[in-house]
């Protein structure tokens, strides 16, 4: 009898293999056994696999532990429910005709039940759908609690913590879980590939597509793409079309408006895409004539087809352009307009691939700039087909990553901004900035000065004649008056040339130190430094592996946020005590410096020469710049908050090492081609150290070496002019 109870206590917990069948897809298979699996007590994980031929599915108790002995005992301990056990259970899924077939290899198990599932490290697994998820958010910057509490929407049934997050980050980090671990060894398809849909009433209708079709992750239903978030934003996309038309923005059918459908519930790089069609009139859109993308460039829905005298729907011919901007810059929303302003202002100097403009209001309406700001905008050659501008917009954006707008000569420009209303305003304000170039130059005036004095005669510039002692004509659009691009112009360093060096050594840095802590408590749940302390625990982790002395571990988010700030801290101290030179240690040094200056507890120290200087050279027309190791953010607090009070008023722009090292000659070609000089002896480059002035010369500037108090010694007979006081220039 009691032989009998005991073999049906067995029974009762025997784990049962999943049933056999075919599938049609390889995630659907190993869907199905692990679900299974769940429901008998036991968990399991893939042990081989060939992405398109087999893949091989063992209980995750399987194998055994390697040695690893320390007086006697084996020091790798788990929980019993998750320990290694060397079970046999094992099932394989083979591909043969596009169908996924199931069969069980063994079935037998040698230990009990599970009771709780999440003791297994398997459970704790993340999905590759779940991995391309954290994947994507951590490149938009989301943080991993972030990243965990979209994750259990999805699945609320998820047992994974912060602590796994960190671990799949770390992962994709390192490269070590790279793009066909995660979504395996696909083809990559063309380029330049396209998709054909049909509408309701047999019509094609075509998008080109300018990167690889990849099936999203966040495959979206039918019924999705009716939903009220899409429906809202196809009715705004018309909303714009008819507010931009009577600007001319959108007139003769030309120009395209789109925008991603916001819903917080799916990652940005996930969200549909709603595009305006090509060839309509744009002040009659309606809502019910908009395509609607997914992420990755397919058309979901099109506009059905209307009677004579209207043309068939066609999805905008921006498509691929439009799709590039989204996947560089992560817009919310791009803008294609064809306003006369933006077609002008790229032909007042047709050899320019840039548009500049500074001290103007409406330049703080542009995405990271202010009034003391130098706006940029590219220009890039149009083409007969709008398709074919893919590459060239692509280089620009590269080029120019902080932009928001890429003209197109003769042709009109996008823009574009991180929501609707982002890229609205910006587009209402780089309209205006065009129109009033254009105004300025009918004028006579020069709209890339701060003075915006008068423009420069040029004779017989780009193969125009003209008379260089005639006065500006005003009112009119010849070339006989442009800015002269090979003007005399400053570049100026900023330790040791505008500022003593004690400033940054004695008072700068040792800010920085004392404030860390303080600074990373009050803002820590905010976006700006959240992002700081990713850059960080990057850092320190490279450091860590590398043995950098200093570096010390940065615990998990969930142990608390005052040890996390104490480890930070600790390690931010230690590079900044070592004069580190690395972008997350600047990054957050600037940010403190910031609030620094905004709380009036820092003033920027110049040397008394410097006001002077500066007010002479720009009441001369001079334009000055300056490049520092800084970021352009640091450097104009410092003059915005001297001890002569806002000296921005007199510079004309900034660059950082975002541009190249400072001792390298390539970074100041890079200054020279952005700042429009065609003949590098026309700038001059003022700085306190040889191996600069060393790599300025290289690149055929003009170099004056600062001899101030506290800088360092020179070479001897080292071959440059020297200065005590800016006014000797």
């Amino acid at each position: 009898m009691e032989v009998k109870d005991q073999n049906e206590h067995n029974l009762e917990k025997k784990m049962l293999p999943p049933t056999t069948g075919t599938f049609q897809s390889r995630e659907e298979l190993l869907k199905h056994v692990r679900d299974f699996a769940l429901t008998q007590g036991y968990m399991v994980s893939i042990r081989d696999s060939a992405k398109d031929r087999y893949v091989t599915v063992a209980c995750d108790r399987g194998g055994v532990y390697r040695k690893r002995l320390k007086n006697g005992e084996n020091m790798r301990q788990r929980k019993n429910a998750s320990r290694l056990t060397n079970c046999p259970f094992e099932v394989v899924g083979k591909k043969d005709d596009d169908v996924w077939t199931l069969t069980v290899k063994n079935g037998e198990h040698n230990h009990e039940p599970s009771k709780d599932t999440s003791d297994h490290p398997s459970c704790r697994r993340f999905t590759e759908e779940e991995v391309l998820i954290i994947r994507d958010m951590s490149a938009a910057g989301k943080r991993p609690r972030q990243i965990l509490k979209a994750l259990r929407q999805r699945n609320p049934n998820l047992v994974s913590d912060s602590r796994n997050v960190y671990n799949v980050k770390a992962k994709i980090r390192r490269g070590s879980l790279s793009g066909e671990d995660i979504q395996g060894k696909k083809a990559e398809a063309s380029c330049s590939s396209s998709m054909e849909t049909m509408n309701t009433n047999g019509v094609a209708a075509t998008v080109t597509q300018t990167q690889p079709m990849v099936h999203n992750s966040f495959a979206m239903s039918q019924a999705y793409v009716e939903s009220k978030e899409v429906t809202e934003t196809k009715a705004l996309v018309a909303e714009l079309c008819q507010h931009f038309y009577p600007l001319g923005w959108l007139s003769g059918t030309g120009g395209s408006i789109t925008i991603r459908v916001h819903d917080g519930s799916i990652p940005r790089q996930h969200q549909l895409i709603v595009m305006s069609p090509s060839g309509v009139q744009k002040e009659r859109m309606v809502a019910d004539g908009m395509y609607v993308l997914s992420s990755d460039g397919f058309i979901m829905s099109t506009p059905s087809l209307k009677l004579y005298p209207y043309q068939p729907p066609k999805c905008t011919d921006c498509a691929p352009l439009f799709m590039k901007v989204y996947e560089i810059c992560n817009a919310g929303a791009v803008i294609h307009s064809h306003g006369l302003e933006a077609c002008l202002v790229t032909m007042i100097n047709p050899f320019s691939k840039e548009f500049r403009i500074t001290h103007m209001e409406m330049i703080k309406g542009i995405q990271g700039h202010g009034y003391h700001d130098e706006l940029v905008v590219p220009i890039i050659e149009n083409t007969a087909h709008e398709g074919e501008l893919t590459e060239s917009l692509t280089e620009a954006m590269r080029a120019y990553p902080k932009t928001t707008a890429i003209l197109v000569r003769n042709h009109g420009v996008y823009i574009w901004g991180d929501s609707w209303i982002s890229t609205k305003t910006q587009a209402e304000c780089y309209h205006y900035l065009f129109d009033a170039a254009i105004k300025l130059y009918q004028l006579g005036l020069d709209w890339s000065s701060p003075n915006h004095g008068p423009l420069r005669s040029i004779n017989g510039l780009w193969g125009c004649s003209g008379n260089s002692s005639r006065g500006p004509k005003v009112g009119t659009f010849g070339l006989d008056y442009m800015i002269e691009p090979s003007q005399r112009c400053l570049l100026l360093t900023i330790e040791g040339t505008v500022t003593p060096m004690s400033f940054v050594t004695d008072i700068l840095f040792p800010y920085a130190h004392d404030n860390v802590q303080k600074h990373l408590a009050m803002t820590y749940d905010s976006e700006e430094t959240q992002h700081d302390i990713d850059l960080l625990r990057s850092q320190i982790q490279e450091d860590l592996e590398q043995g950098v002395a200093g570096a010390v571990p940065i615990p998990p988010d969930y142990v608390g946020k005052e040890l996390v700030i104490a480890s930070l801290a600790a390690n931010v101290e230690a590079m900044i005590s070592t004069d580190r030179k690395v972008t997350s240690l600047k990054q957050l040094e600037g940010h403190i410096w910031r609030a620094g200056f905004q709380s009036n507890e820092l003033v920027g120290v110049v040397f008394e020469d410097v006001p002077e200087a500066l007010e002479k050279w720009h009441a001369s027309g001079t334009k000055v710049y300056i490049f520092a190791n800084g970021s352009r953010e640091v450097q104009q607090l410092l003059f915005a908050n001297s001890n002569y009070g806002d000296l921005r008023k007199y510079l004309c722009g900034f660059f950082d090492t975002t541009v190249g090292n400072k001792q390298v000659a390539r970074s100041y070609f890079e200054i020279l081609q952005t700042v429009g000089v065609d003949r590098p002896a026309d700038m001059l480059f003022v700085t306190d150290s040889f191996q600069e002035a060393v790599a300025a010369r290289a690149a055929g500037l003009e170099v004056i070496i600062s001899i101030r108090p506290g800088n360092g010694p020179l070479p001897q007979n080292h071959g440059f002019r020297t200065i005590a006081s800016l006014l000797e220039i």
